[in-house]
Order: C-alpha cells, then structure tokens, then sequence
C-alpha cells in the first residue's frame, strides 16, 4: 500500500465520520410533535345530548361562533398525544370519530378524519408551536362536529 492509497483512504474515512455525525445531529434536532386533538359538538342546544360533554371555554366558544352559526359547543373528547417526526399517530376521539395525524416536511401536517371506519376528510396544514387549526363537518340533526388540532409547547409523556 503506497503513501497516496492510505491518505485517500484517510480523506474517505473523515468524510463519511463527517456524515455519520451529521446524520445523527439531524435526527437529534428532529422532534416529535405535542399535538392536542379536541373532538366538539356545536348545536343551538342549551345542552349536549351526552350529560358527560362539558362546555368548552369561553374563548373556543367565542372563536367558534365568530366563524360558525352554532351557539353552543361542547368538548366531546380531548387527547394530547406525541406524533413521531416524519411518522404518524392516531387519536381516537370517540366511537365514530379517530384522526390519524402525520407530520410532514415544514411545519406541516396532514389530518386524516376517519368517521365509522371511513375516510371522511383529508387536510394539510401549516402548524406551528402555539397554533391551531379546526376541521368541521354537519350532522343530520342540525348540529354540526369540529376537531381542533393545536400544536403545544412542551413534551408530550411517552
């Protein structure tokens, strides 16, 4: 082995050192996502059909009737859940209600509603620490269901 073959073999060897720890630091800066997913109920009804359903906060009530004819809103499910970078994870938000949420490059994700066991909707969204996106759909009796997808600060538990 002359002096040239073993400084090559040196240079090669620095480079992919190089791209082996440049690989891991990506990984590392890559973080899941602390996804908070509430399934609500928006009817004229002074009260939900289901005594468990809460009302929700006076702020979401205010946002949701800006935008929405319901004058009543109740939170039928809330999950706080971790979705993998580059991976997906399913919220089960009631009988007839699961999403499965996919992060995507950017600050995106894409929002798959499944409604008894059907795709309903498909959506993708810019998302970022902080913010929130509502998905909605009616129901036969006049009333109408919402899932908000907020992206939290901090760790979700593992």
């Amino acid at each position: 082995m002359d002096l040239r073959t073993t400084r090559r073999r040196g240079f090669v060897g620095r480079w992919v050192t190089l791209g082996l720890v440049g690989l891991v630091t990506l990984q590392a800066l890559a973080a899941d996502l602390k996804l908070e997913a509430k399934l609500i109920w928006g009817t004229d009804d002074e009260k939900s059909p289901n005594p468990a359903h809460k009302p929700v906060d006076k702020e979401t009530a205010e946002k949701l009737r800006k935008i929405f004819k319901w004058k009543h809103y109740f939170v039928v499910n809330r999950q706080v859940k971790n979705v993998p970078s580059r991976g997906s994870n399913r919220f089960d938000l009631s009988d007839k209600c699961t999403i499965e949420i996919t992060e995507l490059e950017g600050p995106r994700v894409e929002v798959m509603v499944i409604g008894e066991g059907k795709a309903v909707n498909k959506t993708t969204k810019n998302l970022s620490k902080g913010e929130s996106f509502t998905i909605g759909g009616d129901v036969k009796n006049n009333s109408a269901w919402f899932v908000i997808i907020t992206e939290l600060d901090e760790k979700a538990p593992k």
